[in-house]
């Protein structure tokens, strides 16, 4: 009997969850009703924050970011190569192009240090947007982030995609918005809670909030009437279900049992892993406040006799899953120019040993064992 195959990310859905979703569907509302807002409740308390506004996906949320920071094609917006296209969706429909500032490999995380000597430039037109991005789930030292800005007209928006019950340094919850604009969390089936498709805004910024709300619904503001409404900005219909509401408070209920199966699963890797010599994972001290979207370690294939296409195909004939998080975005045809000849040492070196390893709330010990006992296997010299 053949063995399971084993996703590199997969949602854990019970009965509960198949119960709660069914129920939604029987009910009067299936879209803009109660749920939703019980739903954005229960997130912004999880996380700490005033306010939280549910959107059709993450790289929706990301983008109604954008539109509530207003940035304009004079902006200058900086963030991270390390993540998916998401995060610069809003940014590029809106004129702006973004500046990249390198990682950390050790953690593919924004350098601070690079990004400090590339911001608090002076403008006489537009303002500065700093996304940092939480990769992997490990969160960016936001308190240091935010006392190195001197520009009264930084925004901070955090994309935290990854990140769902992450902690920051000092024990507050990813989210709280304590040292940023706004949070942007995805609720995809590979993230820590699904809800199908899915991802919210938190705030503590009530002008924002109120801005998030009109791009969520075709800009739109009501009247005390009834019937009576304004359509006050053309933005789109990216409204939220009480189907994904009703799942996504199921998944909740779980979210503090998810991540310790997460980092039960991370410390089995640590073991089986630690003693092979081309192999390096995230500092051992990042798994305290990640709460592990992705497990990624780094593979000095430029030294074996294997390419990492030629281990993912032998992985997959085996029944493993892997993927590769990211290709730099500057390196998509779309982005053409925008690396104006700049290099990204961390980023290239990060990329070129980058790999993915099987990660979700469906596996156990002996599933690590399987995918590590292969890995040494093909990896031997």
């Amino acid at each position: 009997m053949s063995k399971k195959f084993l996703h590199y990310a997969n949602q854990s859905i019970n009965a509960d969850d198949i119960k709660a979703v069914g129920k939604a569907l029987k009910s009067d509302s299936i879209t803009r009703g109660p749920l939703v807002q019980e739903f954005e409740k229960a997130i912004a308390e999880f996380s700490g924050a005033n306010y939280a506004v549910a959107f059709n996906s993450g790289t929706t949320a990301l983008d109604a970011a954008s539109y509530a920071a207003e940035i304009q094609p004079y902006d200058r917006v900086i963030t991270t190569p390390n993540s998916f296209v998401g995060t610069i969706t809003g940014v590029i429909k809106r004129g702006a192009t973004p500046t990249f500032i390198d990682i950390d490999p050790k953690t593919g995380n924004i350098d601070l240090e690079k990004l400090a000597l590339n911001i608090n430039q002076p403008s006489s037109r537009g303002k500065e947007v700093i996304m940092p991005v939480h990769y992997a789930g490990i969160p960016v030292d936001m308190e240091r982030l935010n006392k190195m800005i001197c520009r009264m007209d930084t925004v901070i928006i955090e994309d935290a995609a990854h990140a769902l019950g992450s902690i920051y340094s000092k024990g507050k919850p990813v989210g709280c918005c304590e040292w940023s604009d706004m949070t942007v969390f995805s609720f995809h089936p590979a993230k820590h809670v699904t809800t199908g498709e899915g991802g919210c805004v938190l705030t503590n910024d009530e002008s924002l909030y109120k801005r998030l709300l009109l791009y969520r619904n075709n800009g739109i503001i009501r009247s005390e009437d009834a019937w009576m409404y304004q359509v006050t900005d053309i933005t789109g219909n990216y409204n939220f279900t009480d189907i994904q509401a009703a799942l996504g408070l199921s998944q909740l209920k779980r979210v503090k049992d998810f991540i310790k199966i997460r980092k039960k699963l991370v410390k089995k890797y640590r073991k089986e892993l630690q003693d092979v010599p081309s192999l390096e994972m995230f500092p051992e001290e990042c798994d305290e406040k990640t709460s592990y979207h992705i497990f990624v370690v780094k593979i000095d294939f430029e030294n074996l006799n294997i390419t990492r296409q030629e281990l993912m195909q032998k992985l997959h004939e085996e029944g493993i899953g892997t993927q590769v998080h990211y290709i730099p975005l500057y390196q998509h045809p779309f982005m053409d120019g925008a690396k104006l000849g700049q290099y990204f040492p961390g980023m290239e070196e990060f990329y070129a040993k980058a790999l993915t390893l099987p990660l979700h709330c469906n596996m156990d010990d002996k599933d690590v064992v399987r995918v590590c006992g292969l890995l040494k296997t093909f990896l031997k010299p």
